[in-house]
């Protein structure tokens, strides 16, 4: 067979079997090739074996969001953030006949939000009782700051994700106590720590509604002093704001869970998987509190075992989310990044293509017939296991860019659930026999 034929034939094949171009290889045509017959076989009858496990802490000191809120759901239980946050000044010269109005926290929306805005959600602001340090310049969703018990005030609203911001009314004499120290003694933020090391925002206790996110930016987040300067013709009013410190571990967001689903509950620490066949036949996923799906292929290499020579060119894994679990309270993650966790679900690297990172990403053509599935390159990743020597006891994860900062969550269908379109790893397979056999 001539060897321009074959590869046009070869790339033919490979378009009408694939949804994805980027996906496939560059082919390596040699003489064994050029002699060969060809044929594209594609097989979906490998197993995925899906898990679950929970990151013993994830960092939440380096984003941009504040995120405080409490639900309940009816996978996970209790579901609830608090924020812990340090504030700084520009400046602190304020006239000396200085005389407070009033003070209030102005909270900046970022649009995120997770459950339902139209039931009340409480904010109890406390204020912290030691200061926001970490050995390690880290916070994480396990942290603990401590703070007063009795809170500064408590404030009940319907959050507006969509609106500009939240102002939230601080009691007068809170307000005057820093502000005379900052008329009188305050002269920078390391003063100003000293006197008030910060404040934490915690849910309401009984609350069942949302996690709503705020910005932590300057510009949109900050405490807001009003007073006047009296003048011979009158006073002149003017603010003074307090805003998050920029420094990246003065604040960060404690996120945690109550599970009432025995079903993760022997989750005690990172290294221990549940299979999905011992839960019910689904698999978990939660952004901000740790719980992820491990993904592996044992069967990949039988693969190996066709007879005659041949190769791998595409690996999609359709990965089908439980139908019942998403919502438009509760949205679908609509992209999700591929990492390698190793024995231990420690991450170890992120599977990449030539042209980026492989992303995990929502097929919905078919969703009227419960065909809604994530569509996932992961050619690179069965490569590896075919010829890795010795094989690893690695799996894949899927996580999305704001793991840290959301409270997202995915419900993930094994094989052996019966919802329709089922998960399922395809494989398209180039098989060749030389003509001279």
């Amino acid at each position: 067979m001539n060897k321009c034929i074959l590869i046009s034939l070869l790339l033919s094949i490979i378009t009408s079997c694939s949804s994805n171009m980027q996906e496939m290889p560059t082919l390596v045509v040699g003489q064994e090739f050029t002699n060969s017959e060809v044929r594209v076989i594609s097989i979906d009858t490998f197993d995925v074996e899906l898990t679950t496990f929970k990151f013993d802490s994830i960092i939440t000191s380096n984003t941009n969001r504040i995120l405080v809120g409490q639900y309940e759901d009816d996978y996970f239980g209790e579901i609830k953030s608090s924020s812990y946050f340090e504030l700084n000044g520009s400046n602190f010269n304020i006239d000396d006949e200085a005389v407070i109005d009033s003070v209030g926290l102005i909270l900046g929306y970022d649009k995120y939000f997770y459950n339902d805005t139209t039931r009340v959600s409480t904010i109890n602001i406390h204020v912290l009782t030691d200061f926001l340090e970490s050995d390690d310049q880290a916070f994480y969703n396990t942290s603990n700051v401590p703070y007063s018990q009795i809170p500064t005030t408590t404030f009940e609203y319907y959050p507006e994700p969509n609106s500009d911001s939240l102002y939230i009314p601080l009691p007068i004499n809170f307000g005057n106590n820093i502000f005379q120290a900052i008329v009188d003694e305050i002269d920078d933020n390391d003063d100003l720590i000293q006197t008030f090391k910060g404040i934490t925002l915690q849910p309401g206790q009984q609350d069942d509604a949302s996690i709503t996110g705020f910005s932590k930016r300057s510009e949109k987040t900050y405490v807001r002093f009003y007073y006047k300067v009296p003048q011979e013709d009158g006073s002149d009013e003017r603010t003074f704001d307090l805003y998050i410190n920029p420094n990246p571990i003065s604040c960060f967001n404690k996120i945690k869970n109550t599970v009432p689903n025995p079903d993760l509950e022997d989750l005690t620490n990172q290294e221990i998987n549940i299979n999905s066949t011992a839960t019910n036949n689904i698999s978990y996923y939660q952004s901000g509190t740790g719980y992820t799906t491990r993904i592996r292929f044992p069967t990949i290499r039988n693969v190996l075992d066709i007879t005659g020579e041949g190769t791998v060119l595409s690996a999609f894994l359709h990965l089908k989310p439980k139908k019942s679990s998403y919502s438009d309270l509760l949205p679908i993650i609509d992209s999700l990044s591929l990492y390698v966790v190793d024995q231990n679900n420690t991450i170890s690297d992120q599977i990449t293509h030539s042209y980026g990172g492989a992303y995990a990403i929502i097929n919905s053509n078919n969703e009227e017939f419960n065909e809604l599935y994530y569509n996932i390159p992961v050619l690179r990743y069965i490569d590896r296991k075919l010829y890795q020597s010795p094989l690893i006891d690695d799996a894949l994860i899927l996580i999305p860019k704001d793991n840290n900062s959301t409270v997202s969550r995915i419900l993930f269908s094994d094989t052996y659930l019966n919802e329709g379109y089922t998960t399922k790893l395809i494989i398209t397979y180039a098989l060749y026999e030389n003509e001279d056999d």
